[in-house]
């Protein structure tokens, strides 16, 4: 093999249904592929091949497939794959001839001929349903502007009402957006909060240590139960995950009393814990967890399993990372909910209220306090919705996966 014309890329070599990661080395008569311990696990003469396909992925990754004359077949994943392919192909000298179609076969005696070929004009908007008229994109398109505007108008309305003078928020008919916009409300609103006999950042980091170690726990939990729930069977398995499902169709105003039965036994009431422990065993993150896990091949943890991983250190270094679209949305649903918990029947010390019960407070403060009002209802929405527009690619990955069996 020539060390000057030699190409070589990182990659995996899919073997006995097993990816081993290595280094892919090509070069002018012939190419192999070594581990990352030094073993050299597929080597082969560029006179032995019989068949060279590639894929590409996206830039210059690709998959290699090259079959021998002997009936060997490998299957490379690489990251300079196109380099690779372009280096065995150029190099095979006993290659089958191509076999050209016939327009292939007039546009190459055309460019011999020197004669002007006439290239197909791409057009700038590619369509993906060549059966429906230009009128028919033009109604799904306006479908869909209208729907987004429905859906968009209550968002502005609320955002151009914070954003009013106290006159124009009386004004009838209402205005969607305000006419002289000013943040007047939510400086009144600082104020308002600073007036109170608790300092409005308690009220804050109430919020933010209830938000974060339910989230937190409530994520660690669902994926621990979720691992065990969709990779091993054990007696009662069904039936725990079916009594989850169930568990789902009930809202948190039927739950209320339960839960407050149950803390109040506990003598949990006016504590943190009282929030905490529901946000623990939520049923929405098991179930998505759960469904999005499955996915993941068996092989994967069995392969660990023989490696001498153990039960902890494949949840954590080899399942999470792989499920992390659906512990992305778990972290979203979680904050929303815990972020938006007043819990004004669970916590009655004013010193460990969160902040959403104390903004409700000011807004049930009557008309003199109605632009405090509307500038207290962004707010509590700002977090909740800032959260899922950044990360709202992850949640419509995890709910595509979480309802899809194989």
């Amino acid at each position: 093999m020539s060390e000057i014309k030699k190409i070589q890329s990182k990659g995996t070599l899919l073997i006995d249904r097993k990816k081993v990661k290595g280094t892919m080395v090509a070069g002018d008569t012939s190419a192999s592929f070594v581990d990352n311990k030094g073993n050299t696990l597929a080597q082969f003469a560029y006179s032995n091949l019989k068949t060279l396909r590639n894929t590409r992925h996206g830039g210059m990754s690709s998959t290699v497939n090259v079959t021998l004359t002997n009936g060997t077949g490998y299957s490379f994943m690489l990251v300079d794959g196109l380099k690779i392919y372009n280096t065995i192909d150029k190099n095979w000298v006993d290659k089958p001839v191509r076999a050209y179609s016939r327009a292939e076969e007039l546009r190459r005696l055309a460019e011999l001929r020197g004669e002007k070929v006439q290239t197909v004009k791409k057009h700038l908007v590619k369509r993906r349903h060549p059966n429906r008229s230009v009128a028919g994109d033009i109604g799904i398109y306006f479908l869909l502007a209208v729907v987004a505007l429905a859906m968009a108008f209550p968002l502005i309305f609320a955002v151009g009402s914070a954003l009013k003078p106290l006159d124009e928020l009386f004004r009838f008919p209402p205005t969607v957006l305000p006419q002289h916009p000013t943040l007047d409300n939510f400086s009144d609103l600082l104020v308002t909060m600073g007036q109170s006999w608790v300092p409005f950042s308690r009220y804050l980091t109430n919020t933010v240590l209830i938000t974060f170690l339910g989230t937190f726990g409530h994520l660690i939990i669902a994926s621990m139960a979720a691992f065990v729930l969709a990779k091993y069977d054990f007696p009662g398995g069904r039936l725990f995950f079916n009594v989850v499902v169930t568990a789902l169709m009930f809202s948190g105003y039927v739950t209320g009393i339960p839960n407050y039965v149950i803390m109040s036994k506990l003598h949990m009431i006016d504590t943190y814990w009282a929030l905490l422990l529901p946000a623990f065993a939520a049923p929405i993150g098991l179930f998505m967890m759960k469904q999005f896990m499955e996915g993941l091949p068996t092989a994967l943890i069995e392969a660990a399993h023989i490696d001498g991983a153990s039960e902890f250190r494949i949840f954590w270094s080899i399942v999470m990372p792989n499920v992390k679209p659906a512990w992305l949305t778990v972290i979203i649903f979680s904050v929303q909910s815990l972020w938006n918990n007043s819990a004004a029947t669970i916590i009655y010390s004013e010193a460990k209220k969160t902040l959403v019960y104390a903004l409700q407070q000011i807004q049930a403060g009557g008309i003199a306090r109605t632009g405090q009002a509307a500038a207290v209802t962004v707010v509590v929405m700002a977090i909740p919705i800032i959260i899922f527009v950044l990360s709202q690619s992850q949640i419509l990955e995890t709910m595509a996966s979480s309802g899809i069996k194989d």
